[in-house]
């Protein structure tokens, strides 16, 4: 329950899908892989990762599973309806991107790493726009398996890949086309945040009982009032994806900073003035990150890891 715990301190998703999904993603999209990277994961570049196998060697999958399109006109995709239950996964009202999100990430692991506009090409329409109901059990000879907090991530996306492929025809490979990014670095005066004074859950919570968890061992993070954000003993690769959905490309960390990290990120600052006298919300973005943190974020070129889908239909009825 810990993913769905996260999902739900980031706030509801009742504006568009994008919107939405950028709320839903707002800490843990992945930013952009280096070349090098690419060269350790030749999986990135083609076809998709091979599926995770049970100990039958046979490739996991849901017990059983129901797919529906839901048109009963009730309220849109929240947070509170997606579901890691002791037994299943279960999504309510919502576009089947959010699935394809949760099933697919890059070769970095990030959950709902392709949720960043433009990672994923060849979305159709209605994937975007019509709702669907998904409850999907676990077997009983995988239980333990589910069970594992340090395997259930892993699963969710495999046996989720495999219930898209067999419900929707789903094909997809993966890309490293070169695009514009920020790059994250240093300041001349260096940073202005310290390491964590605890990287221990329980001690963060003690202190900051609000605070959810980032999925993948990211630290903790809390969101408050005017827009900022809290995190606690975590890596500066979640701040980069925060900054990514506040400039509307990816963020790559290159500051160098390797531990672990107290940051308060005040969101609402007033931004720099455009020529016509209106806010500039990107040169707001550009002055928070210099001011508050002492860091810089730097145009650049990097290859930006891209879902591409091939060919995806409607599922077919139950």
């Amino acid at each position: 329950m810990e993913l769905l715990r996260a999902v739900r301190r980031i706030g509801g998703m009742h504006a568009s899908w994008s919107k939405s999904l950028v709320l839903i993603a707002a800490v843990w999209v992945a930013v952009a892989m280096p070349s090098e990277v690419l060269a350790q994961n030749p999986a990135v570049s083609g076809s998709v990762v091979a599926p995770m196998v049970g100990a039958d060697g046979k490739p996991l999958a849901f017990a059983a599973a129901s797919v529906r399109r839901n048109v009963s006109g009730t309220e849109s995709c929240d947070a509170d309806h997606l579901y890691l239950t002791g037994d299943a996964f279960r999504m309510t009202r919502c576009p089947l991107i959010v699935a394809l999100f949760m099933a697919y990430v890059p070769a970095d692991g990030a959950f709902m790493g392709f949720s960043t506009d433009g990672r994923v090409v060849g979305v159709p329409d209605w994937m975007k726009s019509e709702l669907y109901d998904i409850d999907a059990r676990v077997d009983e000879a995988d239980m333990a398996v589910w069970k594992d907090p340090a395997k259930q991530k892993e699963m969710m996306h495999a046996m989720l890949q495999l219930l898209l492929k067999d419900r929707c025809k789903l094909a997809v490979h993966r890309e490293m086309p070169e695009r514009p990014v920020y790059v994250l670095v240093v300041g001349k005066n260096g940073p202005k945040f310290q390491e964590a004074k605890s990287v221990e859950s329980a001690t963060i919570l003690k202190e900051h009982p609000n605070a959810g968890a980032v999925p993948g061992g990211g630290g903790m993070f809390s969101m408050g009032a005017n827009g900022s954000v809290d995190f606690y003993a975590t890596p500066i690769s979640s701040l980069a994806v925060v900054l990514s959905n506040k400039t509307g490309r990816v963020v790559v960390d290159k500051t160098g900073l390797t531990g672990r990290y107290d940051i308060k990120l005040e969101m609402q600052q007033p931004g720099a003035a455009a020529a016509d006298g209106t806010q500039n919300p990107e040169a707001s973005i550009f002055t928070i990150v210099q001011e508050q943190l002492g860091l810089r974020l730097e145009s650049a070129k990097e290859p930006v890891e891209t879902l591409v889908i091939d060919h995806v239909e409607r599922p077919a009825e139950n």
